[in-house]
């Protein structure tokens, strides 16, 4: 008793069998953001999302972890990634980049990026 499983083709509704009365019991639910609801061992349900990579390159160029490319140009600090929920599976990390203009060109040029993993931090930068 007491066996839960999802059901609907998104995974709309969590399911739960009643041992005691015999009865399914469903209540609508749905997976969170970092879950896609999928087969993954042959059980069908809510599973975390598979990794992905997400790439900056050139002047710069950058490709997010759903695979769309982007262009900016901005003359800021900003981060580039970091962890997005409380998730207690995940240790704390964030990248930070740092474009500035480049030889007065309507172009910039990432100058430094900084990763932080759980308060280790590494600054890697270029001298102009």
């Amino acid at each position: 008793g007491g066996e839960r499983f999802w059901y609907g083709e998104q995974c709309q509704s969590l399911c739960i069998c009643d041992g005691t009365t015999g009865f399914v019991r469903c209540n609508p639910s749905s997976c969170s953001e970092q879950e896609t609801c999928r087969i993954v061992g042959g059980e069908y349900g809510c599973h975390p999302q598979p990794r992905a990579t997400c790439s900056a390159s050139g002047d710069p160029h950058y490709t997010s972890f759903d695979g769309r490319n982007f262009d900016f140009q901005g003359t800021c600090r900003y981060i580039l990634s970091t962890v997005c929920s409380d998730n207690q599976d995940l240790p704390f990390f964030q990248v930070v980049a740092k474009n500035e203009a480049w030889n007065g060109l309507p172009v910039s040029i990432t100058v430094e990026v900084s990763v932080n993993v759980s308060g280790h931090l590494v600054l890697v930068s270029l001298a102009l």
